[in-house]
């Protein structure tokens, strides 16, 4: 199989919820999708929405494994296996911290043309513990 790149839109949709208040957050832009021999990436910049303006997100998608990449000014990996807990140094303006990361549900359903990334987990930083939600969608944009 070849490997293929096209613009899509993309929607993302956050939602962390913790002891105290639950927030969500949604963005719409474009972005690119990649397809490689079953493995899919998805990539697009991020905004002040987000609060991680000049930041870019990658995710890549093979089989039922997800890495999420940040690059710019927010640096950050996570991989997401379902009941497998992963554990990263996270950069922030304030400094490196310890977080912990336990999917609880990761679906994708992904095609050239159209998918979907549904991803929940548990996070934990220091003593800090809060459960997010991630919602993506994409569209293939056509040629004009």
């Amino acid at each position: 199989m070849t490997k293929t790149t096209q613009s899509i839109m993309v929607n993302i949709r956050g939602t962390q919820a913790d002891a105290y208040d639950d927030n969500t957050m949604e963005l719409y832009t474009e972005g690119m999708l990649t397809h490689d021999d079953g493995k899919y990436i998805i990539e697009y910049d991020e905004s002040e929405i987000s609060g991680m303006e000049n930041t870019r997100t990658s995710l890549t998608v093979e089989g039922d494994r997800v890495q999420l990449r940040r690059t710019g000014a927010v640096e950050t990996e996570f991989v997401f296996l379902k009941s497998r807990v992963f554990e990263a140094a996270y950069e922030t303006p304030f400094g490196m911290m310890q977080m912990s990361v336990l999917p609880t549900q990761i679906l994708s359903e992904l095609s050239e043309e159209k998918g979907k990334i549904n991803l929940e987990y548990v996070i934990r930083i220091g003593d800090q513990q809060a459960v997010n939600k991630l919602d993506i969608d994409y569209k293939k944009i056509p040629k004009a």
